[in-house]
């Protein structure tokens, strides 16, 4: 065997055999996390710690960029998935309950401005990142879920807050980063223009989900596809919406999650599309939670005072969102505490646009990216256990299955 072959910096040479290796200790890890009971993706989380930029450095942006399209598709079907959980008539049939989850959206929101701003922070700054501060992170609460296997009327709850938060997030997010960019550009006479540009991404992301939902409707009826047939028919339909919002730059957050609500509120047929992937989910989850935390800069959390504002930040989230429950009469406190601490993860910029290499907005000042900074490392490391815990707390856990 030449000397080549067995040389080490070789066989870490591959962001492919990196990427293969990381997923494999990650679920050696997750394995034995579950065994003790601790939540299963934290294996992903603690993979990608040490193999990220905190740890070794085998997988910094440089390797993540690589498979951008890959994050981007995985990410797609959990967006996807938010969406087909959306129950509209069930939010607006509700009303005390629907209304409690927007009114704890606009909460986060102001909120999180507020104190952003008394922590010294310009409105343009404050707003932009209040606007992320409303959501609660998608791929965060959809595989504590799938991890905890849990069911009940506060996960039910919890799905439908997640896709509202994130439709509220990406609506508030437009203006105020059209506000950021005119200013950053020393121009606010151009916020018309960055505005209707942001504007026309929301478009063209409506536009596209309503074409390949058509399209995807048409084909199935057109070829009488049984329900076993669909999932395969519609994923098609989801990479074609994923690619050409790619290209056009159109909202790929908001296409994929209507696609998932066109999907449950304007399909009358059965589908299996959930069952269909369960186990690629799951492995989409853990490779977006490793390539997540391997990003993550630890050393970010030795800023005191980002943390100190960080910290402030989660707690005031959790504390609005409890008390925007307050109305709602269809849920008990112990089940309005945990669906707020369920809640208590939060989506980054990148996120939102769909594209897992941004982590933050160049026009935020050193101060502001230094808080977004801790609040996403605080995102990747405690927020999954006040999700899993939430579920727990609510008696929505398998663990708990027949007791509640």
């Amino acid at each position: 065997m030449s000397a080549e072959l067995i040389s080490w910096p070789l066989w870490w040479s591959s962001p492919l055999a990196l990427l293969g290796a990381g997923l494999l200790l990650a679920q050696m890890l997750g394995l034995v996390l579950e065994s003790r009971g601790l939540p299963r993706l934290y294996g992903a989380v603690i993979a990608g710690l040490a193999l990220g930029v905190s740890g070794l450095g085998l997988i910094d942006t440089a390797v993540a960029t690589q498979f951008q399209e890959l994050f981007n598709a995985a990410t797609a079907l959990v967006l996807f998935e938010v969406g087909r959980k959306m129950d509209l008539a069930w939010l607006w049939r509700s009303r005390r309950q629907g209304a409690s989850l927007l009114l704890a959206c606009v909460l986060r929101g102001a909120v999180a401005c507020a104190l952003l701003v008394l922590c010294g922070l310009g409105w343009s700054e404050a707003g932009f990142m209040a606007a992320m501060l409303i959501a609660a992170s998608p791929i965060i609460y959809a595989s504590m879920v799938s991890d905890a296997d849990a069911s009940g009327v506060t996960v039910f709850a919890g799905a439908n807050f997640v896709g509202l938060g994130n439709v509220m997030a990406l609506l508030v997010l437009v203006p105020t980063l059209a506000w950021l960019k005119a200013r950053d550009g020393g121009a606010l006479t151009g916020y018309g223009a960055e505005l209707m540009q942001q504007l026309g991404r929301l478009g063209g992301g409506l536009a596209i989900a309503l074409l390949c939902y058509g399209l995807y409707a048409l084909a199935t009826r057109l070829s009488r596809a049984r329900a076993r047939m669909r999932p395969g028919m519609l994923l098609a339909a989801l990479l074609m919406d994923l690619g050409l919002c790619s290209v056009s730059a159109a909202s790929a957050l908001l296409s994929l999650l209507l696609m998932g609500v066109l999907l449950r509120n304007a399909e009358k047929r059965d589908n299996v599309f959930q069952a269909e992937l369960r186990t690629g989910q799951d492995i989409g989850y853990a490779l977006l939670f490793m390539m997540s935390s391997s990003l993550v800069q630890l050393q970010q959390l030795l800023h005191w005072q980002a943390l100190g504002v960080a910290l402030l930040l989660f707690a005031a989230r959790i504390a609005a969102t409890r008390v925007a429950l307050a109305p709602a009469l269809a849920w008990s406190r112990s089940k309005k505490n945990a669906l707020a601490l369920s809640m208590g993860s939060l989506v980054s910029f990148g996120a939102l646009m769909v594209d897992n290499s941004m982590t933050g907005y160049p026009g935020l000042s050193e101060g502001a990216n230094q808080i977004m900074a801790a609040l996403l490392a605080l995102n990747v490391l405690v927020a999954p256990a006040l999700t899993w815990y939430g579920l727990r707390l609510a008696g929505e856990h398998h663990e708990e299955d027949g007791h509640d």
